[in-house]
Order: C-alpha cells, then structure tokens, then sequence
C-alpha cells in the first residue's frame, strides 16, 4: 500500500517521502500513526552525523504510537481500533519506520494501550520503557544514596521513577536550575546547580548507585567523583566521544559500570506493558516534559529547534492527521 514518511538525506535535509509498504502477513498489524517521538539520535541524524551509524538516507522514527487498522489473519492479541506502542526494528526495516503514516509491526512488537484519560500528545513511551530498563538494572536496595546526573527529559523521566523508589535520598545535578526545579516537584530528595566542571566536595565518594543521563565529559567526570567503593554506575547517555578513565581506580573501588540501553536487555519489549500501566497509574508523565509538537508537514522546523535547542525545547514530538 502507498504510505508517506520522514526520511533523513543528511545535514538538515529532511523530506516527507511517499511509499509503499506491504499489507500485513499473518502475525502482522498495520498501523496508521498518530505521535512519534523525537529521540536524542533522531536530532543526530537530521544534524547529518548518523552517517557512521547508517547510512544517509533513510527513514526516520522509532517511538510511535498509533492505531491499529488492519490484523494479518492468525493475528490473536491486538484487535482493529486498539491504540499500540510499536517496538523499534532495525533501521531499514520495510514499513518499520515510525514517522510516517503507516507501519507494519509483528503482533509481538506491538503493545496496547487501554482506552484512557491522557491525552494523546504525551503518549510517547518508548523512552519511558528506557528509563524502566535503567531502573531495572540499577539494583537500588532499600536506603540506597543515588545520584542522578543530568535533568533533561530522560533524566527527568528518571526522577519520576527514582522517587517511588525505597531509597534513602535521590539527589539530582544539573547546570539549569528550571529543570532542577523540576526535578524536586518530581520527588528528588535535593538538588545540586553545577557550575563549570566543579565536584561538589560534599559528594565524593558519597553514592551507592548513580545514573548518568547528561551525555558530557563533565558529567562522566562527575559521576566517576561521587561514586562509592562498590558503586553502581549506569552510563545511561550515549556520549559521543572518546572518554578516559582511570582503571586503577576501576579495579580498587569495585565500581560496576553499566552501559544501559535495549541491547543489554534481551526481555526490553516485556517492559512495555509494565510501562504503559505506570503511565496510566501516574507514576511517569510526559507532561510538562514534551514541549514541542509539530505536524509531519512542518517537521523541519521543530528539528531545527531541537537541534539549536533554543524556544525552551526539551522534547518533541510529530503528529499525524
């Protein structure tokens, strides 16, 4: 069937591209889009720096939700008009980007939501089930110190969920004291405004558990400094440079260094029903923390804003009529 979607020919060239996608298989749905949200590596790619990843061009999006307009024939789980998250497939999946009109996804790659009052533009959840990943791999024990470094959307995000959580305080860093401000309406136990590359001396050495969602040398830095012997220290962000650290100080502190993304976690789909049910029950919202909307029509111009982070903008999101 012909379709339309986003695709990324390279620095800050995007175009609304018609295509065809195949009509579903017998495990298949189709699904007509509603929102897909704006990931860090969405910017990236419209920025023209992707092309080390995959190559220029291809469509775009990942985190989309829609509805469901058509079920392949031993399709058992997922009805017609039912509202789903889609699950990311590879870059070049045929009818699996998400920032078009149409995607086709197995019926294990997708998960429904139920009918609800939120509205639709903060039913972004992919990176939700993100942030549940980190949780899920961060092991805070009751009376755990945490810290989290960065309080931009993910970690944001993260500060929703670090506060239902049995730990003794949660203490968020950041260098904007809006999103810090955030951050403490959200549950954290305090705040830390960081200023140039400064260690706060009081937190060294101070935490069990730190999650580090800033993607910075700095905020690395930061996170290596206020770590305990026998830390926890989850690399959340993807950093986009070379970083070095000492190893010495690796091997006698017994820190445990994670790399969390969806690759580490071979369940990661199982997290979007638990997921979707959090943001039903309140404990993780979108709002407030989307800022940006735009319809696919005007999609360049939210990606310029995204990309010069300039109007307030924390997160986007595309819509489709």
């Amino acid at each position: 069937m012909k379709t339309e979607a986003l695709w990324y020919l390279g620095e800050r060239s995007i175009e609304l591209r018609k295509m065809e996608i195949p009509e579903p298989k017998a495990h298949e749905v189709l699904v007509e889009m509603e929102i897909c949200g704006m990931c860090s590596w969405d910017v990236l790619a419209f920025a023209g720096k992707f092309g080390k990843f995959h190559p220029y061009p291809f469509a775009a999006g990942h985190e989309g939700v829609g509805r469901v307009i058509k079920v392949g024939d031993n399709v058992a789980s997922i009805k017609v008009g039912q509202r789903v998250a889609c699950h990311e497939v590879p870059i070049g999946t045929l009818g699996g980007a998400l920032m078009a009109r149409h995607a086709i996804r197995t019926e294990d790659k997708v998960t429904v939501i139920p009918e609800n009052p939120i509205p639709l533009k903060y039913w972004v959840v992919e990176p939700v089930v993100c942030i549940v990943n980190g949780l899920v791999y961060a092991g805070i024990q009751p009376g755990d110190s945490v810290a989290l470094v960065g309080a931009g959307y993910m970690g944001l995000i993260f500060a929703q969920g670090l506060a239902k959580t049995l730990a003794r305080e949660v203490v968020a860093f950041d260098v904007d004291e809006k999103r810090l401000s955030l951050a403490r309406e959200f549950g954290v136990t305090r705040t830390v405004k960081i200023e140039g590359d400064a260690i706060p001396e009081d937190y060294r050495k101070h935490f069990d558990v730190i999650i580090e969602t800033a993607g910075k040398p700095s905020s690395m830095q930061l996170a290596l400094a206020v770590a305990k012997t026998g830390a926890i220290i989850e690399n959340f962000a993807w950093h986009h440079h070379m970083h070095e650290f000492d190893l010495d100080a690796w091997h006698i502190n017994a820190w445990r260094i994670l790399n969390i993304q969806p690759g580490v976690n071979p369940h990661f789909g199982d997290l979007f029903q638990r997921t979707i049910d959090l943001m039903i029950g309140g404990t993780f919202s979108n709002e407030r923390l989307i800022t940006h909307w735009a319809p696919v029509e005007q999609a360049k111009e939210i990606f310029a804003t995204a990309l010069e982070r300039r109007d307030g903008y924390m997160k986007g999101a595309i819509l489709f009529s």
